[in-house]
């Protein structure tokens, strides 16, 4: 690496200055204004080169809704919840290696009367999002607990569905033959199964929009619940749709939302759940880093901005001894219109 002496003009690019340095299974990456956006649909890391806050959204993959089979009471299966859905912003991240985790949704089931499986989950720094609940099998089968939980199967008797562990909602109850539940989603709970004059599973539940990309987008529903007549649908935001006497769909990809549920003879094969996701947005100047190995005095100037940055607090003065505040980086200082060292 160059190391640059003191008193030594550097000059070079933005870009040459560094964005926050970032590896994976390579996130995409937008400029949203003032923003750059890392989006992550694959474990990888993000390794910034100086501290500064990020806003995230971390959503776990979603659980795989059950089989059922056409006996007497297992007509239809749960839809399966979506995983965990966390957002915030202000999170302090510094100069290190993060980890970047993306859950892998359930997968789905491969026989008759099965249990779905729960969702993995996502993780970024301290945040992790819980995978979804799995969906119930026909037949009284329960749906599991998870970031949301899972829509419980059609039986002799109501089965409640499975509860959310943190950063979501319950899925619906099975509710008598044919009736299955629908797995909850992260904005609202999975619904019942529908009455037996209907037969038809519960809906799963809706997911929630964020804008964290720039444009506003739904993710972290539940898939609907397998119908002896008409199956559930899925969640708003990418929940699969229940089965009508069939398999139960999948859940969208990298939205963290649930499958649906199976139903009758032929539902043997239930809806995957859809795997989670990671974004990162922060401010692109917040991330800005400057050459580590320069000396006291060097100063910076981007040829494609035509800023001009010094290293060290130098004594700067504005036209007409003016007192304009210099918002300044940790240790290179920005030379603002008018100022000269």
């Amino acid at each position: 690496m160059t190391e640059w002496l003191a008193g030594n003009r550097i000059r070079g690019t933005n870009t040459e200055r560094a964005s926050a340095s970032v590896a994976q299974a390579t996130p995409t990456k937008i400029i949203d204004g003032s923003y750059t956006v890392l989006t992550y649909t694959a474990d990888g890391k993000f390794i910034p080169k100086n501290a500064f806050n990020v806003e995230y959204l971390v959503v776990g993959g979603g659980g795989s809704g059950g089989s059922a089979n056409d006996t007497s009471n297992s007509e239809g299966a749960g839809g399966g919840g979506s995983g965990g859905y966390r957002t915030a912003t202000g999170h302090s991240v510094t100069a290190q290696a993060y980890s970047i985790t993306v859950g892998a949704g359930g997968a789905a089931t491969t026989a008759v009367l099965q249990d779905g499986n729960n969702g993995n989950s996502s993780i970024f720094d301290t945040i992790t999002s819980t995978g979804g609940g799995a969906g119930g099998k026909g037949t009284n089968g329960a749906g599991a607990s998870g970031g949301s939980g899972g829509g419980s199967g059609s039986g002799t008797s109501a089965v409640a569905g499975g509860s959310s562990t943190a950063y979501g909602n319950n899925g619906g109850a099975g509710t008598n033959v044919a009736k299955s539940g629908g797995g909850g989603g992260s904005g609202a709970v999975g619904q019942d199964g529908v009455s037996a004059a209907s037969a038809t599973g519960g809906f799963g539940g809706v997911g929630t929009s964020s804008s964290i990309t720039g444009s506003a987008v739904t993710r972290g529903s539940g898939g609907g619940g397998g119908g002896y007549t008409t199956g559930g649908l899925g969640g708003t935001g990418g929940g699969g749709n229940g089965g009508s006497g069939g398999n139960g769909n999948s859940g969208t990809a990298n939205t963290g939302s649930g499958g649906g549920g199976a139903s009758r003879a032929s539902g043997t094969i239930s809806g995957t759940g859809g795997s989670g996701i990671v974004i990162l947005r922060f401010l692109t100047s917040a991330g800005i880093f400057h050459p580590s190995t320069s000396q006291v005095g060097s100063r910076f100037e981007e040829t494609d901005t035509r800023k001009i940055y010094h290293l060290d607090d130098l004594d700067f003065k504005e036209e007409n001894d003016g007192n304009i505040p210099n918002f300044r980086s940790a240790s290179w200082y920005e030379q603002l219109s008018g100022e000269t060292p």
